[in-house]
């Protein structure tokens, strides 16, 4: 997935150029297809993103199935993140009701 990204920002800043220069000659047909195209990467990053806060999530829920008292530090290494990755992600199976306070980590 982080190989789609910069393919993602690449299409995103074609866009912004053509968008620009269509915009400064005049050529508001073109200009509103490249702000389409804009849009289009923008939502192609934000999906790439999507999946992978979903990929880390599904590590670090696993990872606290095994072992659910690890200190974050532990857990960040083990998944090879950073800790605030992790708390992140904890957060975000703990609002989706994945995780009870019982099996949050400690700091």
């Amino acid at each position: 997935m982080n190989n789609l990204f910069p393919g993602a920002f690449v299409v995103t800043a074609a866009g912004a150029v053509t968008a620009v220069v269509a915009a400064a000659q005049d050529n508001f047909g073109l200009c509103a297809a490249a702000l389409v195209t804009v849009a289009a990467g923008a939502v192609g990053a934000y999906l790439i993103s999507r999946s992978q806060d979903a990929a880390t999530d599904r590590a670090v829920l696993r990872r606290l199935q095994e072992s659910p008292h690890q200190p974050v530090e532990v857990l960040a290494n083990e998944v090879g993140l950073r800790p605030a990755a992790v708390r992140l992600s904890i957060h975000r199976l703990t609002k989706a009701g994945m995780l009870t306070p019982k099996t949050v980590p400690t700091e």
